[in-house]
Parts: C-alpha cells; structure tokens; sequence
C-alpha cells in the first residue's frame, strides 16, 4: 500500500501525459498542474504500462494498481492565473512517473511541473508513437530500449556525454512546447486533455529545473548558457560526465545540491561539485549544497513511498532509519522553498532558514565524514537489485 505523503499546498492536482509528435524526435513527458477534483475523479495509475515493470512480474503485480494523489486528465482549475514552471529530468534506469510526489507537491502550490522521459536509451522504458497503418486514426507505441552500460566500459564517457547533451535540449524542448501551449499554438498527437485551458494561464518567464541523480546533472547543463530557466536544484547529482565548459560558465543561475548522505559516487564527484559553487565560479548567482541525512540515492525518488515503512524495507535499502513520508517533505521544502525564493514566489524560502527548520534531518553543506570514509554507501549492484525485484 503506497503512502505518498498529501500535497501541502493548496491545490488538488491532476496530470496528463503529452507526446509532441510522431517520430523518435518527439517530447514525452509528464504534466502536474492545479487541477479540479470531484466525487468521481480516478486518480492516476503509477505504473503507466507492463514495459515499465523492469521486466518483472513481481515488480508489476505489486505495483500494477498502485495510484498517486493526481487524477488523470483532470479540468485546469479556473482560480489559476500564471503558473510558473518546473521541468523535472529523471536518473538512469527511471522515467517520467517515479517522481510523482515532488511534482504533485510544486503543483499543489500553484506550479506547472512537467516530468520529462528521456529518448537517450537512459529510462527504464519509454516509447514513441507513430501511424498506425491498420488505422490511420490511431498511433502504435514504438518502445526504446533501456542501455545497459557497465563502469569499465570504455565508450561510458562518450556515451554518458551524449546523452547529458540530449537530456539537456529536450528540457529546453519541454520548456517550448509548454510555451506553445501557453500561446494556444501546441497541437500534439494522442492527447486526452484540452490544451485551449490553458492558454495565457502559463508564465514561462518563471521556469525551473530539476533533475536526480543524471538528471541533476541533466539539470545543471540546462541551466547553462544562454538559458529560460532561472534557477536549478540538483538532487544527488553524478557529475562525472559533466564537460569542462560548465565550470567556466559565468552566467550561471542559481542552482541548490542536495546530496543523500548515504549516495555512492565517488570523491571526484564532491570535488567536481565544489567546483560548481558561487564561491568557486565567483558569480552572484547563489549555488549551495545541503545534505539530508540518513538518506539514499533512492530517497528522492517515489520508491520508498511505495510500501509501509517497515524492517523488511529498510533491509531492501529502499530507505534508512527515517520514516521516508518525513524526509519527503522536508526535500520539498528544501526544493519548493530555493525554487520559490528565486522565482519570486509566496512559498519561497530562504535557505538557512529551511535548514534550520529541519536542523535534525539536514547538513548545511557537505556531510564531509560521510563523504570521505564511504562507510554506508549503497553500491550500484545493490541499487540494482532493489529496482529488480
């Protein structure tokens, strides 16, 4: 039984999935937005399809009906005037559903979150759609396979590089289309939501990005440039494939770190990190770290909320010794509070004081024992069999 803490803001929310257009070129992504919500309203499945069951029946029986607090395809509601905008990018081996409470939680405060699935081969699955040619009304699924890439790959950095290129355009893609729809001119293929509500309900000037794990670093290179997005946070982000031009680049926008103490990259990562800071860049933009503790790389995620906090879980290392409802809501307070304050929103917060708030469960900075023995580091292969069940 999933127990996905209910969104603090004011809104209920609904959600749509949206494809661009016919072709492996397409935007495919998530929408969370202030919705209308009735006696009847159905909420959406977490689990979109079996494809997405990590090729396990186990993982697919368990989760099939699985619903999250978004009703699918709900009406906009009216009392929105300007939402501004977060686009969140997934890690290896997710996709554009396993971050559904962090969405749900932004949406709930009046935001237009848009989870992108990347077609870079980096998400568990996902697909394209193209002419059906029994019926040319209807669109045939076209599924892409996830890459496995082993560590002693020798092409893992060529690769990884193209990819973050790719991850970062179709987030300033999702970011347009979204300003299409904001302007009435977005037509789309298969949508089961009327996109004419919300035109001129849309302020594409007060955009986020948001990404965990590659998608953090997917996130810092969006923010790169000459970029839409006004501020960042990274959430456990693996820098190691992050070119060289990034730590140059003087117009930097704001971007927030926050590190799970129990993560497994490696020291470089830290390293590289400190590098992206505003006192190393020298910029005014503010990019800080903070670090939750007795967190995983798996607690940004909607996977701990998945089942009951219990012994059996944490020995799953689904999450650590901290109810994960709890240390969900205070990464949405960390993430909705930096987004606020550098958007100028009513919810933002300054970051010291968020700190503060949750001083038992947040480092203001590195967690610098944690990261230099590696004591309670989760491995890869260990991840991996979680997510493998």
């Amino acid at each position: 039984m999933p127990i996905f803490p209910k969104p603090s803001g004011k809104y209920s929310v609904g959600c749509s999935d949206i494809v661009s257009k016919l072709g492996k070129d397409r935007s495919l992504f998530r929408v969370f937005y202030p919705a209308c919500e009735t006696e009847k309203s159905e909420k959406a499945l977490w689990l979109p399809s079996k494809e997405y069951a990590y090729g396990s029946k186990f993982f697919q029986c368990f989760n099939s009906s699985t619903r999250i607090g978004a009703v699918m395809n709900a009406d906009l509601d009216r009392r929105v005037d300007r939402m501004p905008v977060v686009v969140f990018s997934h890690g290896v081996q997710t996709s554009r559903t396993h971050y559904n409470q962090i969405c749900m939680e932004l949406a709930s405060k009046g935001m237009l979150a848009a989870s992108v699935e990347h077609g870079d081969q980096s998400a568990n699955a996902t697909y394209y759609l193209q002419e059906d040619m029994d019926d040319k009304a209807k669109f045939k699924k076209v599924w892409i396979p996830f890459l496995r890439l082993k560590d002693e790959d020798p092409t893992l950095p060529e690769i990884r590089n193209r990819q973050l290129q790719q991850r970062a355009e179709e987030c300033k893609a999702v970011l347009g289309h979204i300003e299409e729809i904001n302007n009435g001119t977005f037509q789309g293929v298969g949508s089961e939501i009327d996109f004419n509500q919300f035109q001129e309900k849309i302020d594409v000037d007060k955009a986020a990005v948001v990404g965990h794990a590659f998608g953090g670093t997917t996130a810092v290179a969006a923010l790169s440039g000459d970029s839409k997005f006004k501020v960042g946070v990274a959430l456990d982000a693996d820098l190691a494939h992050l070119d060289q031009q990034y730590y140059q680049d003087e117009t930097a926008q704001s971007c927030l770190f926050i590190n799970t103490q129990q993560n497994c990259y490696t020291d470089d990562n830290f390293v590289r990190m400190k590098n992206l800071i505003s006192d190393a860049l020298g910029i005014k933009a503010e990019r800080k770290v903070v670090t939750i503790k007795d967190s995983n790389l798996l607690t940004p995620t909607d996977f701990p909320l998945l089942t009951k906090w219990t012994c059996f879980t944490r020995f799953c290392q689904l999450h650590g010794p901290i109810d994960p409802v709890h240390l969900a809501k205070v990464s949405d307070d960390l993430v909705s509070g930096f987004i606020g304050k550098h958007l100028g929103l009513d919810f933002g917060a300054d970051l010291d004081g968020v700190v503060m708030k949750h001083e038992k469960h947040v480092i203001n900075g590195f967690d610098e024992k944690a990261d230099g023995d590696k004591m309670k580091c989760m491995k890869k292969e260990q991840l991996q069999k979680t997510l493998m069940v």
